[in-house]
């Protein structure tokens, strides 16, 4: 046999199957092109010198892993699938005097085609795409658009390439492995072979309700941000696995219960549905197990990065309701003492005047940032596992109080205000002491002067104390435990200008002059030693950075959210189209001998509307699940507001419920046309 002829049968084996082949093409077109957009992302110098595109790089190669990950499940599957609706060619060949061989080479003719189709139109879509992705990541990072075409690189075609390609070679492989070990006359009968009815395999159901419960348990139970951030894969591996033991024997045990609900299960259509069901439930499990899980993944990357793009303005108010804030200090006898405000803040002016900017808003603030270990009711400066519950606390003195609010406190020298900061897990105490010393709570605040940055991956509160020397004896408990500065009281200037874009420009060279004066401040001090730090906290450097960092998860999180939910139609497709091509010989039989075409549909309605939302719902209840564990994580990138968080979940579960339903009725459409 020529290798002409071998090509033309398999260019007319494709087009013959074309309902099977073109929606597996367009699946790779579709990987390929998305697997070239993040490749090239991480790889495009431009968008990582952009001012907060420093993370893209990174947060990208994650993508590029998860999609080659993705892209080899999907590959194998539909090849899966291929092979297996053609088994019935394959025994023909056979028979009529084709040899292995000869079979093998169509079978490589047929995966040259399927991969030159791929590769040429994978990558040309992902070059026509990957300017639109630029502008949007673009508009997501909060700067000025980049313009011009110059991402198609050897560096990123040739990867993309061949990764691809060894995926389709890989396929080959298991084929002829497949082509190799098969019997003609198996094959040819094996459509007709007759299956058993499955039984319940009992420790199989055991270990999975063990296991999505010890998932649910983990989601449920976990209070501390960095704890769930070690146990949060933990969980999603028992939920996996607990999914697909249940999904295995746990949809059978269902059936089994609908069948001896004789009220339910003596009905025409329910009978014949369940019926075929139950026998063919092994092979659908694993399926619908897989379109559950993909389900989650969209709704929980969907839900989360929307949530925390969309709290990036409530974060920075919360966080920066002042455009900087500075502090300075200089060492003096081996310690560190804090440059008297006004002189700071006249070296400020006169840097700012050096910009041609003025000051807006000034404010003073004194104040101690610390840490404790909290037991109960019980405060502890000393913290030796990372385990243990960690507070965050802010301390000013009632006079510092009523300076910055204009509202006095009246308090002993063992009494205390409280603020608690918003996503505290634990609760406010109204009494407690700290290392031994005892001190009750004289009056819960509804606000505190003084934010917290970057504190939300724990419990934070606010103090207000009696006087300076509960501060002090605090400051000195902490330099005792720790013999460093890890906390120290703090004198910080809180500073707006009036032309913030102007200041935003030219914060660089004013933080030059500022840092100029200071080293002239420190040298003429007679005490100095002559080393002197500065804290400076920038408004818009960290609204660059968050929007960075939520940007790039947003981009990220929607593109492979739509490579998902692609995966999770293609899965449904082929489901419809392999039960259709098995159950169309018993509908056909069952009207010859006198069952109506409408009896037909609505026993077809049944069987499909009986399994097909049942992703669905479970998706939903393991999304519900997880929320709680969710909510921390949420914290760890500074978006403490569950409200927002609900609603993006809620309205997330929502859209793909529309268009789960929309997938259903195209798919349920393919089904009754191959069956009838």
């Amino acid at each position: 046999m020529k290798i002409g002829l071998y090509s033309r049968l398999a260019w007319n084996n494709i087009k013959k199957n074309a309902k099977l082949y073109i929606p597996n093409i367009l699946s790779g077109i579709g990987l390929t092109a998305v697997f070239y957009i993040i490749l090239t992302l991480s790889k495009d110098e431009r968008l990582s010198e952009v001012r907060g595109g420093s993370y893209l790089p990174t947060i990208m190669s994650l993508g590029v892993i998860v999609i080659a990950l993705l892209s080899f499940i999907l590959v194998l599957y539909t090849n899966s699938f291929l092979m297996k609706q053609r088994n019935q060619e394959f025994g023909l060949y056979n028979v009529l005097g084709m040899e292995k061989r000869h079979i093998e080479k169509i079978l490589f003719w047929e995966m040259a085609i399927c991969a030159i189709c791929v590769l040429v139109g994978g990558l040309l879509t992902g070059m026509l795409l990957y300017k639109l992705c630029v502008l949007l990541i673009c508009r997501m990072l909060a700067v000025n658009s980049i313009l011009g075409f110059y991402h198609v690189s050897p560096q990123t075609l040739i990867p993309s390439a061949c990764f691809f390609l060894a995926l389709y070679l890989l396929t080959y492989l298991f084929n002829r492995i497949r082509v190799a070990r098969m019997k003609p006359v198996e094959l040819l009968q094996s459509t007709h072979t007759g299956q058993r009815e499955p039984k319940i395999k009992w420790l199989l159901l055991l270990i999975g309700i063990a296991s999505l419960s010890a998932g649910y348990y983990i989601s449920l139970t976990i209070e501390e941000p960095l704890q769930a951030l070690e146990l949060f894969f933990v969980a999603v591996i028992l939920v996996i696995l607990g999914t697909y033991c249940l999904f295995l024997t746990g949809s059978t045990a269902f059936l089994k219960l609908l069948k001896r609900n004789k009220k339910f299960y003596y009905q025409k259509e329910h009978m014949i549905a369940i019926s075929g069901l139950l026998f063919r439930m092994k092979q659908n499990a694993v399926g619908l197990a897989s379109i559950t899980i993909l389900a989650t993944m969209v709704l929980v990357m969907v839900s989360t990065t929307v949530s925390l793009y969309a709290g990036i303005d409530e974060a920075i108010q919360r966080q920066f309701p002042h455009q900087l804030a500075i502090s300075a200090s200089y060492g003096v006898n081996g310690e560190y003492v804090p440059i008297p405000q006004e002189d700071l803040l006249r070296m400020v002016q006169t840097s700012a005047a050096e910009q041609g900017l003025t000051l807006s808003y000034v404010e003073e603030r004194r104040y101690l940032n610390c840490a404790f270990r909290r037991e109960g009711n019980a405060f502890w400066i000393d913290i030796p596992n990372k385990h243990d519950k960690v507070i965050s606390c802010l301390f000013i003195t009632a006079e510092e109080y009523q300076k910055l609010t204009g509202q006095q406190l009246t308090l002993t020298e063992n009494q205390i205000a409280i603020y608690a900061f918003p996503g505290n897990t634990g609760q406010t105490p109204d009494r407690f002491t700290i290392e031994h010393r005892s001190f009750t709570c004289a009056a819960a605040l509804t606000e505190y002067p003084i934010p917290i940055e970057y504190l939300n991956s724990v419990d934070a509160f606010g103090f207000v104390v009696h006087n300076e020397e509960i501060l002090t004896w605090i400051d000195a408990l902490h330099k005792e435990t720790y013999q460093t500065n890890l906390s120290k009281i703090t004198c910080e200037l809180f500073l707006d200008f009036h032309d913030e874009e102007t200041a935003s420009q030219v914060f660089d060279a004013f933080a030059d002059g500022l840092h100029k004066q200071i080293s002239e401040y420190v040298a003429s001090q007679p005490a100095s030693n002559g080393s002197y730090g500065t804290s400076t906290s920038c408004k818009w450097d960290v609204l660059a950075s968050i929007y960075g960092i939520n940007g790039t998860f947003l981009f990220l999180g929607l593109l492979l959210s739509v490579v998902f939910l692609f995966a999770t139609a293609l899965i449904i497709y082929y489901k419809q189209i392999s039960e259709g091509y098995e159950d169309r010989n018993r509908f056909q039989i069952m009207q010859k001998v006198g069952m109506r075409e409408d009896e037909v549909k609505n026993t077809i309605r049944s069987q499909i509307l009986l399994v097909f939302f049942l992703p669905l719902l479970v998706s939903a209840v393991h999304v519900a699940f997880a929320f709680p564990i969710l909510t921390r994580l949420l914290r760890l990138l500074f978006q403490p507001n569950q409200a927002l968080f609900m609603g993006c979940t809620i309205t997330s579960l929502a859209v793909f419920a529309v268009i789960y339903v929309l997938i259903y009725s195209i798919t349920a459409k393919i089904y009754y046309q191959i069956v009838s």
